[in-house]
């Protein structure tokens, strides 16, 4: 899955919030340290997003969310807010499985859980307890925690430019992140990520 790149980086880290710790060694070699990494030209010729992109957007959105205003102000006596987290509902023309559509939420909950911001803003972090084992190689067991009424929704959206001639095609994603209160649905925290992948010639996947 590989095309012009506009952000293509190995080791990821952003603020703090870096690519180790999370999940289990199965998906850190598979999903964490993506092939672009390895030597030697890329296979596949497509615009389509990978891992490496899963990598890039959730460190950004993991290091814009801790330094938003709102979560800043919050402390250790703050009172708790417990965030559901909702997948990605995607609006391109790539097929997401419902499985990696979670993980771009579950990986930005890891993020935030392995640092101390989640601790020092008295943030909990759930998943709908039906959608766990989806998760569960990379999460481990389910916490009883997920059982708690949520305060808070954390969701976002994949959306596409897509541009296809005889010379190439390109797309240009762009992911949407939003933090809504389910009291009064103010938005609490929102960000995006975006970038643009293309290829030339008439033959690619």
């Amino acid at each position: 899955m590989r095309g012009a790149r506009a952000f293509v980086k190995c080791n990821t880290k952003a603020h703090g919030f870096g690519s180790a710790g999370f999940g289990g060694g199965a998906f850190l070699s598979l999903l964490l340290l993506p092939s672009a990494c390895a030597s030697g030209p890329p296979v596949a010729r497509t615009t389509f997003l990978d891992s490496v992109d899963l990598v890039e957007m959730t460190d950004r959105m993991a290091q814009s969310f801790s330094m938003d205003e709102d979560i800043a102000s919050r402390g250790l006596q703050s009172e708790r807010w417990v965030v559901s987290m909702n997948r990605i509902e995607n609006h391109t023309n790539q097929i997401i499985p419902e499985r990696e559509k979670w993980l771009y939420v579950a990986r930005l909950r890891a993020l935030l859980d392995q640092s101390t911001l989640s601790r020092e803003r008295n943030l909990t972090w759930i998943i709908p307890p039906e959608r766990w084992d989806l998760l569960r190689d990379e999460l481990g067991p389910a916490p009883e925690v997920l059982r708690l009424p949520p305060t808070h929704q954390l969701s976002g959206e994949f959306t596409a430019l897509t541009n296809t001639s005889g010379q190439g095609r390109s797309d240009l994603y762009l992911a949407e992140y939003h933090l809504l209160s389910l009291d009064d649905g103010r938005t609490i925290w929102s960000d995006h990520w975006e970038v643009k992948r293309s290829i030339s010639g008439t033959s690619y996947d």
